[in-house]
């Protein structure tokens, strides 16, 4: 199967669980989850399937009398205000059976712990511990827009750091032997803690497509960001035991998105094979 095409059936693939777990429930979704889906068949694959309605994800929204299901789909971390706002639309609705998806990786036995308390809070939530609640994971990344262009809108706003005022920022709480002379110093732990927590998440979820579509692949960066997330990738533990057993190859080329890429044609061809 050609990459794109692999790329295309995974990014539909992926929304199975969600689609099975819908039956009968109200769904809410995020704005990220909402753009991908939007590319993947749209809420008619939803209601089709059976689900009641498809909501916006906010504290503003939250099921009738008689919906006793929720399904929520994010692509936030579990953490914050996306708490907060399962929290509210829970507690103001009369649900017993909660279910929630999201498109972060448990990873080790930390991340299957946070799964179990927050599948706890949700009972709590619902105001009984003998209701049902359950934490799932899926990676509803690619928006397919064609079949050689699909987009990750979760990330949208990933954005490099710039070498005026960020790197002063990052200087700033340094001492003066240990400033960094320019970006192509800085390492993943010298980035702000949300930076960092973007380029986990996004090395986290680029493995899981490879997998996904099964290849092994080289990295190539332009840019000081592309650096870091090329090296998280090579070196990501998931990603070393994927690439032994995968039986394909691909060459992933990753571009700060500061920099001019028109000439990006002309570097491509080194790494596309004409057809």
């Amino acid at each position: 199967m050609a990459s794109g095409e692999g790329l295309i059936a995974f990014s539909h693939k992926v929304w199975e669980p969600v689609v099975a777990k819908s039956r009968r429930a109200v769904v809410f979704m995020d704005e990220p989850c909402a753009e991908v889906l939007h590319w993947c068949g749209g809420a008619e694959l939803l209601l089709a399937a059976g689900a009641l309605n498809v909501k916006e994800f906010s504290s503003f929204e939250s099921g009738s009398p008689g919906q006793p299901k929720a399904v929520f789909v994010v692509s936030s971390p579990l953490r914050g205000r996306c708490l907060d706002v399962i929290r509210d639309v829970v507690s103001q609705s009369s649900f017993q059976y909660c279910i929630v998806v999201t498109t972060g990786s448990p990873g080790e036995a930390e991340g299957r712990s946070v799964h179990e308390q927050l599948e706890e809070k949700l009972c709590q939530w619902m105001g009984n511990m003998g209701y049902t609640a359950e934490v799932l994971w899926a990676p509803l990344l690619l928006a397919p827009l064609s079949p050689h262009l699909l987009l990750l809108p979760a990330f949208h706003t990933l954005f490099p750091l710039l070498p005026g005022p960020d790197l002063q920022a990052l200087n700033r709480s340094r001492p003066d032997k240990k400033r960094f002379p320019g970006l192509g110093d800085v390492d993943l732990p010298s980035l702000p803690q949300e930076l960092q927590s973007h380029v986990k998440n996004l090395v986290c979820g680029l493995n899981n497509i490879m997998e996904g579509i099964g290849v092994r692949e080289e990295c190539f960066s332009v840019g000081y960001l592309s650096r870091i997330v090329a090296g998280e990738l090579a070196n990501y533990p998931q990603a070393k035991n994927r690439r032994k057993t995968a039986q394909r190859k691909a060459s992933l080329v990753f571009i700060d998105r500061t920099l001019d890429i028109t000439g990006m044609r002309t570097l491509l061809q080194h790494f596309i094979p004409e057809t």
